[in-house]
């Protein structure tokens, strides 16, 4: 058990840090070339996305301090992200085109977006990451995808 709750806070500490890591790249990025409203959206739901697997990690991890278990209020707010994310996908992926100040702004948006959309995806409905070196394309190819940590949850 002891290794379970270190595991748990690991994950909520290094989600947490690649989030300050996004909003840091995202400033120096944003000095240095200047980008557009289409990069802040992207990098904006890139945070989001970031900000709700650390939450979900730290929560995981004060329940087992706690020795309880999820209750039904936090796996249907749980089951309402999942939704609220996808639509709020939709509308990002129409609007980033249209609010773009440049090439540069819009490809910058896209792969921050694509980012976002793999890490919604590992956080909700498939685990992408595996070993300790977290995503492997090797393990990834030869295996079946496998629930998220999440997905089991919400899909009880």
């Amino acid at each position: 058990m002891n290794r379970v709750k270190k595991q748990l806070l690991y994950l909520a500490i290094w989600e947490f840090a690649a989030l300050f890591t996004f909003v840091f790249l995202y400033i120096s990025l944003n000095l240095a070339l200047n980008l557009g409203m289409a990069s802040f959206i992207a990098f904006s739901y890139l945070i989001l996305i970031l900000l709700q697997g650390s939450i979900y990690w730290f929560y995981r991890y004060l329940l087992i301090m706690k020795k309880e278990r999820f209750g039904l209020k936090a796996i249907n707010f749980i089951r309402f992200l999942r939704w609220l994310n996808i639509i709020i996908l939709v509308v990002i992926s129409g609007l980033i085109p249209f609010v773009k100040s440049s090439n540069k702004d819009l490809i910058i948006a896209i792969a921050v977006f694509l980012f976002g959309i793999i890490e919604y995806i590992n956080y909700y409905w498939y685990r992408l990451s595996y070993g300790r070196s977290g995503f492997n394309i090797r393990i990834l190819l030869n295996t079946r995808l496998q629930k998220s940590s999440i997905g089991k949850l919400i899909n009880k």
